[in-house]
């Protein structure tokens, strides 16, 4: 790679000059002459005194780092760095306001900001500062946060100590009439929300808040100034099991970088359920918004993730228990990642799952979603840690479509459990605040769940709706919530070849001590015909397959699980499926 080694202490004198850099540049400081500048296009300008900027410097993807014992980045000018590093035992003071980082901050030293740093964001990337870093970020700094949309209500988050409501006093009328900002309490017994709009009141590090920022549908920019969170915060959270908040804290990342949800190292969760809830403001209804949810890997909507950007105020359940439940919640620097691209409010992968809408036929737009999938250690009722919980749209004009349990829990992602043959009846919940026709109709299908028969019951109507293929079932409905009408049918559909039942001596199969054990008596077709045994588990993994080519008796070393499983004979145009039960004991 090539290599600049500045030497001296300023670039050029003359009255208007371009240098270009890239690969590593090396030298003791650096001044830039007004009328001279400077482009670093890629690569790492290392520094080991002060850094004065009196002309211009554009840096289009490279890294300006600090390694001396004492610095300073100042001069007249302002610039927009890419990223920035300070070193190990360096410690460098900005002294010029208006400066500007784009990328990533990495501070293994000291960086004195003085309030004359700011964190950009834009529709495509936020900046950040890298919690692997060492060393501290000392002073205030100005942190953005791109909306796509600056219309209704957000949900925010503080990455800094002890900011206050004052901080948007530029974005939002503190003084309307109509409370704008509110924060959450769940212990109330009416709904959760409380007026917290007075100028002096603090931004909690990890609370969650909901801010309302008018009725302009337009992309909008927030910042806010203070010291960042470093290290590690924790938070006490509860469930008083109370009418309307029944357990849900709202809360948020607290750092100035996005943070992992399922990092392999730095959360404490204590009586946290697995899942986290993002809110989408309506594009029609100022005051309402839709609901998703993340668990397991699974987005309810296919857009949320794992990855919660920074400032962004997002609902955890506590859990179920004797009340009142008491949560612990806690996180340091491990949780943090360096993901600029996240999307404010806001999958999977290799997870097989079923992801089922309901719409009004005049918003087609605005679907609700529900997920169902399968887990060997799911049941029938509400598992924190296998399910999410219904979260109501408060958007009138988006359905609410979910999972009802047996003990009447509302299911947004349900895990199901293997059952006792090869339908699963899953028993819907719906809740509309408006009359009109709804539409049901499956999303997405990924694994196990594109080799099932699909379906929808209606009690009622005594309708059973196939749902393949972008097949659909609309019914016009009055205001009001529905149970026991609608059923999702899940049935097993291993293979695409017709079912034709010859009669029980196809063949017969059982499991004993590790040894699948098989009598084929009776192979179909000419000369020379054979057949296929293959056995499938209740998600529809493939677990063995092996030819057959003589009628009679076969043993196959096969190690499995208890449990019920589905064996397969195709022999010819001819097939026959049959439940094995598995008992090792």
């Amino acid at each position: 790679m090539d290599k600049l080694v500045l030497i001296f202490t300023h670039i050029l004198t003359t009255c208007l000059s371009i240098i270009m850099l890239s690969g590593f540049s090396f030298g003791q400081g650096i001044i830039i002459k007004s009328g001279t500048k400077v482009i670093e296009r890629s690569g790492n300008m290392i520094l080991s005194r002060n850094w004065v900027n009196n002309g211009t410097f554009t840096d289009t993807g490279g890294t300006v780092t600090f390694a001396g014992t004492t610095q300073s980045l100042g001069g007249s000018s302002t610039a927009t760095f890419n990223n920035i590093t300070v070193s190990s035992g360096s410690t460098t003071k900005i002294l010029t306001a208006g400066q500007k980082l784009a990328g990533i901050l990495l501070g293994n030293g000291t960086l004195n900001v003085d309030g004359y740093l700011t964190l950009i964001s834009t529709a495509s990337s936020t900046a950040l500062i890298n919690g692997a870093g060492t060393g501290q970020v000392s002073g205030n700094v100005t942190m953005e946060r791109y909306l796509p949309s600056g219309f209704g209500y957000e949900y925010f988050s503080s990455p800094f100590q002890a900011a206050t409501i004052n901080e948007f006093g530029d974005d939002i009328d503190l003084s309307a009439s109509f409370t704008t900002f509110y924060q959450y309490d769940e212990s109330r017994t009416s709904l959760g929300w409380v007026n917290y709009k007075s100028t002096t009141n603090v931004l909690s590090p990890m609370a969650g808040y909901a801010v309302n920022f008018g009725s302009v549908n337009i992309p909008n920019t927030v910042d806010v100034t203070s010291i960042v969170n470093n290290g590690n915060l924790s938070d006490t959270l509860y469930n008083n099991n109370k009418a309307y908040t029944k357990g849900f804290n709202l809360i948020g990342d607290a750092y100035p970088s996005p943070i992992d949800w399922y990092s392999s190292s730095g959360w404490t969760k204590i009586n946290i359920d697995d899942a986290f809830y993002y809110f989408k403001t309506s594009a029609s209804d100022q005051y309402g918004g839709n609901y998703s949810t993340f668990m397991k890997g699974i987005s309810s909507d296919g857009i949320a993730s794992n990855i919660i950007p920074t400032m962004q105020g997002f609902f955890v359940h506590v859990k179920d228990g004797t009340y009142p439940v008491t949560g612990i919640l806690r996180m340091n620097n491990n949780v943090r990642v360096t993901n600029q691209s996240q999307s404010f409010l806001k999958g999977e992968k290799g997870i097989s799952l079923l992801r089922f809408t309901a719409s009004f036929s005049n918003n087609l737009s605005s679907p609700d979603y529900l997920v169902v999938y399968f887990d060997p250690k799911a049941t029938s009722e509400f598992d924190g840690q296998l399910d999410a919980l219904k979260l109501m749209n408060t958007d009138l004009s988006v359905p609410n479509v979910y999972v009802v349990t047996p003990n009447d829990r509302k299911i947004s992602i349900k895990a199901l459990p293997y059952a006792t043959d090869t339908t699963y009846s899953v028993p819907l919940g719906l809740k509309i605040n408006i009359a009109g026709d709804v539409i049901f109709k499956i999303r997405d299908i990924e694994g196990t769940f594109s080799e099932m028969r699909i379906s929808l019951i209606d009690k009622v109507t005594s309708t059973e709706q196939d749902l393949l293929n972008n097949q659909e079932y609309k019914i016009s409905l009055s205001v009001g919530e529905y149970k026991n009408r609608f059923f999702l049918n899940l049935s097993n559909s291993i293979t695409d070849i017709p079912d034709n039942f010859p009669g029980p001596d196809l063949f017969s199969i059982y499991y004993s001590q590790g040894v699948l054990k098989a009598k084929i008596n009776n192979l179909q077709g000419a000369e020379g015909a054979d057949g296929s045994i293959m056995i499938y588990n209740l998600l529809g993994q493939t677990l063995f397959i092996h030819k057959i080519y003589e009628e009679g008796y076969h043993e196959f070393n096969i190690y499995l699980k208890d449990g019920i499983y589905i064996a397969n004979f195709i022999s010819g145009k001819n097939k026959i499926a049959k439940k094995i039960l598995i008992k090792n004991q």
